[in-house]
């Protein structure tokens, strides 16, 4: 319970404070800065302790991103609505409902630095695991072509916390992102493509020794996004 409360209520708090901070930034009125914000159809798999769990489903969310100098930021939200696979033994539909922030920093070439959080909670609680961490990597951007940017991110996460207990060592738990925008109307429209993956090697403990119980997640998202 006490990871619930750290998972649900201090990142609920980091969530608030950063998107507050990046809803303010436009009114300043930055030179060179660049803004989108659209909604998104989303699409997942959810698997836990070894795909015993497997869940599919799919749901909305919404992206924003904010561009200024040598800066840049994603927020994004989803919630989707699993669904159990006949090749496992979950039976009950959940909600998961995620918050992931990403800060960057470009560095050179097509390489830039990040560092975010990503929350993730489910309901019914401890139908499946809540999980908050913080997350670092790096991302690296591609101009494929007149108005069609790519880009791969990857990293780790740290610090996980989950809903019904259990440890992840300091490397075990990565992400890794693939991302697609394609400029339309003079770049004022954008038609977005996300992909996302993570993995939580989680062990739970229930007196006999250390049980993995790892947590695995891919989640695709399509949709349109307004610059300005």
């Amino acid at each position: 319970m006490s990871g619930k409360r750290w998972t649900v209520g201090r990142l609920d708090g980091w969530t608030v404070a950063l998107t507050l901070v990046l809803s303010n930034i436009p009114t300043f009125q930055l030179a060179g800065q660049h803004v989108s914000i659209g909604p998104q159809i989303a699409f997942g798999d959810y698997r836990e302790v070894s795909s015993d769990l497997h869940y599919r489903g799919s749901g909305i969310g919404a992206k924003a991103t904010l561009e200024w100098k040598k800066f840049s930021a994603d927020v994004v939200l989803s919630k989707v609505k699993y669904k159990p696979t006949s090749d496992g033994t979950a039976t009950t539909a959940f909600d998961a409902s995620e918050v992931d922030v990403r800060l960057r920093y470009y560095i050179t070439g097509p390489v830039s630095a990040e560092l975010g959080f990503i929350n993730r909670k489910a309901d019914p609680e401890f139908e499946a695991q809540s999980v908050g961490a913080v997350t670092a990597g790096a991302r690296m951007a591609y101009l494929l072509g007149p108005g069609v940017r790519m880009a791969l991110s990857g990293g780790l996460m740290f610090g996980a916390k989950y809903s019904g207990g259990g440890t992840t060592s300091g490397v075990g738990a990565l992400q890794l992102g693939l991302g697609l925008t394609v400029d339309a109307l003079q770049r004022r429209i954008h038609v977005t493509g996300d992909y996302g993956f993570q993995r939580f090697s989680r062990k739970t403990d229930n007196g006999s020794g250390a049980l993995p119980a790892p947590i695995q997640q891919s989640l695709g998202r399509i949709g349109f996004a307004i610059a300005f």
